[in-house]
């Protein structure tokens, strides 16, 4: 089986390795045509389950002839597509699987099209969703239209970077259900309440789903209230967290439905309530912009030597990156295999996942990696890292401004540079890198051609290509300017330690950055999607840290690397990765990395 599929062999290798991993016993398996006999309402649901797309569409006619198309829509593939759902939920299917499904159920519903009118009652609901202005991540955002699609509703996908106007006049030009709205950066997430904000001062009745990976039900519950703790008044219509595309489904299911859309309004103002009427601990902490303080970080360590001063593109061959890959990130949440364990683990990785990767890292044509580096003599003053010019060290050409924490040690990034009043210049280094844009065309070809699957993997593989091409540009500096190469962090803009995503566009002038095919959006988000800028920071007490966590250490903590640890090794660790960054509130306490 691995041989099949490593040296593509066959067509099926990967079918085959699914079913093995599943257990699927040697008669299932022998069986020439496991749905002879059956009537076509329970084949329907076999191929869906089972996710076989080959026949589907002959069965959908034999329904249509039996019970007819709508019946076949409502009673026989929307069930299914619930059930596995419910199995997802469960935890008996990992998110690859459903999104075969979803792949089954999109040719069914293709070859059902051929005998529904379009007309009322065709349709459970209308959904306008997008990822807010500022982002560029939209792979959670298309995981929810599939699901919602292959679920009955008629799905308005925006796309990503969209502006709060534009989809509100979106929801009123379709006579939307509902919007929906998803947001990967902390400080992308601000859109959401600006949208709540825009809703309820024009008296509009959109309920509104937010999710994604900067926010939790908490902000949710907060965001209920528009004007915050200035006035009790809500959003009338509500407002729904939902953790993932399956809690948006259902979320809608009980939108749709009056009698149980009142208990959903009902129940999600009451737990707002509770949070708003919780006691509030005043905080007197200073704001992080106070540059009145510094934290105990050392001003003594030696500053190592840069190779050159100034930007440069730096040569990268793709095959260098690939010890650099998380496989462990990868293989856990961007390819669905958290909470797998034991036996079962070891059998995905084995069978499925290692030699996915392998075949495809051998087998793509869409990941293009360049990266630019720069080494440039700087210095801290306050809460800014001071730039100066390559050739004119005396000459100042840009500051890099950082938040403070309030508390705790009182960290701020410009802290892990030598002070300007000392006199003696340091070093800062700024890296970018980009996979380039074939891999988001790839994407969005797959996402065109119903290929839900293949995108999830497509999609990881290209983010952990850029994330890897990160992790050994950084390694590489660390080896021309002498450190231990476990010394120092890098840190990304968009996240808690350096939140401001303007600060991009001294970035873009700094290492010129568009020569490389990167480029900013109107909301500074970094383009193409596949891409990270990151500023790093070689002393040896630097940390990831957040506003409300994070210690200066004593000595140096070592950095997690990739290349050569179990996380870069063919059989990842079982355990769960750590929640990702990402994955935390709006306000968390979250470390950043790129």
């Amino acid at each position: 089986l691995a041989d099949d599929l490593v040296l593509n062999r066959r067509e099926d290798a990967t079918q085959r390795f699914i079913e093995h991993f599943e257990g699927r016993d040697e008669e299932a398996e022998s069986a020439e045509d496991p749905t002879e006999g059956m009537e076509p309402e329970e084949a329907l649901h076999w191929h869906i389950l089972r996710r076989k797309k080959e026949g589907v569409e002959d069965w959908i006619d034999r329904s249509n002839e039996k019970i007819g198309a709508v019946p076949t829509l409502n009673e026989v593939l929307l069930p299914a597509m619930k059930e596995v759902g419910d199995k997802f939920g469960a935890g008996e299917l990992i998110l690859p699987f459903v999104l075969q499904s979803a792949e089954v159920m999109k040719r069914a519903v293709g070859r059902l099209e051929n005998y529904l009118v379009r007309m009322e009652g065709h349709t459970k609901g209308k959904v306008v969703i997008a990822t807010v202005f500022g982002d560029v991540h939209d792979i959670g955002k298309s995981l929810v239209n599939t699901i919602l699609t292959n679920n009955g509703y008629t799905v308005i996908d925006l796309g990503k970077q969209v502006p709060v106007d534009t989809i509100i006049n979106a929801a009123i030009e379709e006579k939307a259900d509902a919007i929906g709205l998803s947001a990967l950066l902390v400080s992308t997430s601000k859109q959401m309440p600006l949208a709540v904000g825009e809703l309820h001062d024009r008296g509009l009745d959109f309920p509104l789903l937010v999710g994604g990976a900067a926010i939790n039900r908490d902000f949710g519950r907060r965001i209920l209230y528009p004007k915050g703790k200035e006035s009790d008044e809500i959003y009338e219509p509500g407002i729904f967290y939902c953790k993932d595309a399956f809690q948006g489904l259902d979320t809608m299911d009980e939108l749709v439905d009056p009698e149980k859309r009142t208990e959903l309004v009902e129940r999600t103002r009451e737990a707002a309530r509770v949070l708003r009427e919780k006691p509030v601990v005043k905080d007197d902490s200073p704001p992080v912009t106070d540059a009145s303080v510094r934290s105990s970080v050392s001003t003594e360590t030696p500053v190592p030597e840069p190779p050159y001063w100034g930007a440069r593109e730096v040569p990268v061959a793709l095959d260098a990156i690939y010890a650099y890959l998380d496989r462990h990130v990868l293989f856990k949440l961007h390819w669905g295999g958290r909470g797998v364990k034991g036996e079962a683990w070891e059998q995905l990785i084995s069978e499925d996942f290692q030699p996915r990767m392998e075949r495809m890292w051998k087998e793509q044509d869409y990941l293009e990696p360049r990266a630019a580096l720069g080494y440039f003599p700087a210095n801290s003053e306050g809460n800014d890292v001071v730039v100066f010019d390559p050739q004119d060290h005396d000459k100042e050409i840009a500051r890099l401004t950082f938040p403070r924490q309030p508390k705790h040690d009182r960290i701020c990034l410009a802290d892990f540079y030598r002070p300007l009043e000392g006199g003696e210049r340091d070093v800062v280094a700024i890296q970018g890198v980009t996979m380039g844009p074939a891999s988001t065309e790839r994407l969005t070809q797959l996402e065109r051609d119903g290929e839900y699957s293949e995108q999830l993997f497509t999609h990881g593989l290209a983010v952990q290509a850029a994330e890897g091409s990160a992790e050994w540009l950084h390694s590489h500096a660390r080896s021309e300017l002498g450190i231990d190469p476990d010394q120092g962090r890098r840190y990304s803009w968009g996240y808690p330690a350096c939140p401001d995503q303007s600060e991009h566009t001294k970035v873009w002038e700094l290492l010129r950055l568009e020569d490389i095919g990167m480029t900013l959006s109107d909301g500074y988000a970094v383009m193409p999607e596949q891409s990270t800028v990151a500023i790093i920071a070689h002393h040896p007490q630097a940390v990831y840290f957040g506003m409300k966590s994070g210690f200066v250490p004593e000595q140096k903590v070592p950095d997690e690397l990739i290349a050569g640890t179990d996380r870069g090794g063919e059989k990842p660790p079982e355990a769960e990765p750590r929640e990702d960054r990402l994955e935390q509130e709006a306000q968390a306490d979250t470390p950043a990395r790129a």
